[in-house]
């Protein structure tokens, strides 16, 4: 069996896309964190899936919720990247963003390329994640731009080296 450090180095070496998944707590308060565990499954009816860590404040949001945003991050978003992918409580420094409430009050991350309105219509647990199927109700798509990466750990912009 693979070690999880193995597993982690391995997995870094495939270039990925970077997402904010975003849902509302009970006073309907939006919540992030950053994810790069994100894949469309099928067109018709459309249809994405999230991984989310069971030791996540988002993951509770979206269980209670039966909801949850994507947001796919452009190259100059490194920062809400960066900001999200931390736990709430050591997000600190000038980092500025807002949100705009889609179809089922699903927070979208203003300024992302794509932002997909889900509602969950199934979920796996395995290890400490809960897979997150959900039907995509409402997309917002901005302008073209050039999409923010990851790869071998550090974020990468396409075209940059």
């Amino acid at each position: 069996m693979s070690s999880s450090n193995d597993f982690r180095t391995a997995m870094s070496k495939f270039a990925t896309g970077v997402t904010v998944v975003t849902t509302i707590d009970e006073q309907g308060t939006p919540h992030s964190m950053t994810a790069n565990s994100f894949t469309s499954v099928c067109l018709d009816p459309p249809t994405i899936l999230v991984c989310v860590a069971h030791g996540t404040n988002t993951y509770g949001f979206v269980e209670r919720a039966g909801r949850f945003g994507v947001n796919i991050l452009n190259k100059d978003q490194e920062n809400l990247g960066i900001y999200f992918a931390k736990r709430p409580e050591d997000r600190t420094g000038d980092v500025k963003y807002e949100f705009i409430m889609a179809e089922g009050d699903v927070p979208f991350l203003n300024g992302s390329m794509v932002s997909f309105s889900c509602e969950v219509v199934g979920s796996h647990v395995y290890g400490d994640h809960t897979v997150y199927m959900g039907e995509v109700k409402e997309v917002r798509q901005e302008e073209d731009g050039e999409p923010l990466m990851f790869f071998k750990s550090r974020w990468y912009h396409p075209g940059n080296g």
